[in-house]
């Protein structure tokens, strides 16, 4: 939909992100990383994202981002489906195009299933709810973000993958349902939609039942068993259990000691107290330093109790912790029928 395309590309060390326009994207990317591979594969599904964006926001759009009020903040619901079915599409259009292989492509979803489960806020948080906040938690983040919210960008890109595999299981995907989106831009090019006609496409594509489980999806915080639509598809979640301690925090160096950066939503640290930007002094009287902190199963023993020292506020104060086991991980993907897989993945 344009006569021609411009990809303005911004190499700049530590940025990125991208901003599309109607017939142009602006990219920034660390250059200098592109010869790694895994954020190769990252600048490539930027670049898919943003091209996407071309026909998902510029032209399919919820009715309230176009044409916009460059004065205040522009308020929608909607934000599963501009950021969400993009964030589906662009790692899966690098694997179509044949520009990673389908293992790479596993695991890219693994990090991202990985990443999401580690977000105690999705159980609080819905796409709708999530969109409709943007202004004041994906763009203003706070200490507690992961606590409170979740990513329409990362949770609506794996309810996207959801509803395609559901749509594969009625005859269809998500290329039906894009272009029924593009067919009805078509029909009125100056309006957006609202979330029922696009709920009125999955219906009529898949029935009842499958519109009633996707709105689910993006309506409610109910558990979403990811897992079971994986398994439909041929691939097998290998889980992997850790011995490894666990205080449930994120830190950063503060003048070789660490400080509290996050606190997680029911880890040990959370459970008695530890706050964002308190620093750790020492541990049981001794001096533990940044980079000491990052080796916990050299220093701690799961279930052992710790007199942590902390100064908070120019207060010194004394925490008792007991460190738990992390949280399990998703160690991969495993495929157990490539065919069907490669099927259901480039059969669009």
């Amino acid at each position: 939909p344009y006569d021609h395309y411009y990809f303005i590309t911004q190499f700049v060390p530590n940025l990125y992100g991208g901003l599309e326009h109607s017939d142009s994207t602006v990219l920034q990317f660390d250059g200098r990383r592109l010869s790694y591979r895994g954020s190769y594969l990252k600048w490539l599904s930027l670049v898919s994202h943003e091209y996407f964006h071309t026909w998902n926001i510029k032209r399919i759009r919820p009715k309230e981002l176009g044409p916009f009020n460059y004065v205040e903040e522009n308020y929608t619901r909607m934000l599963w489906l501009a950021e969400g079915l993009t964030s589906f599409v662009d790692e899966l259009f690098v694997y179509q195009a044949g520009l990673c292989s389908l293992e790479e492509y596993l695991e890219i979803q693994r990090q991202n299933l990985q990443r999401y489960y580690n977000i105690p806020g999705r159980k609080f948080h819905s796409l709708e709810q999530s969109s409709f906040d943007a202004w004041i938690k994906l763009y203003r983040p706070d200490e507690n973000i992961r606590n409170t919210s979740v990513s329409y960008y990362l949770k609506g890109g794996l309810v996207f993958f959801a509803l395609h595999v559901l749509l594969r299981e009625k005859g269809f995907s998500i290329k039906h349902f894009i272009r029924k989106l593009w067919s009805l831009y078509k029909e009125n090019p100056e309006v957006g939609f609202v979330k029922e006609q696009v709920m009125d496409i999955v219906k009529e594509l898949a029935g009842e039942d499958v519109h009633d489980q996707f709105w689910a999806m993006v309506s409610t915080t109910e558990v979403i068993d990811l897992e079971s639509f994986w398994s439909k598809i041929g691939v097998e979640w290998e889980w992997q259990e850790s011995v490894k301690p666990w205080l449930g925090t994120s830190v950063i160096e503060y003048n070789g000691m660490p400080k509290v950066q996050e606190v997680t939503l029911d880890g040990p640290g959370y459970k008695v107290g530890l706050n964002a930007g308190d620093l750790l002094l020492s541990v049981n009287g001794l001096r533990m330093s940044y980079e000491e902190f990052h080796k916990m199963e050299e220093f701690f023993v799961c279930g052992k109790t710790y007199t942590l020292q902390i100064l908070r506020q120019g207060e010194f104060r004394d925490i008792n912790v007991s460190f738990e086991k992390a949280p399990r991980r998703i160690k991969r993907l495993k495929i157990q029928d490539r065919e069907k897989l490669e099927r259901v993945l480039k059969e669009l």
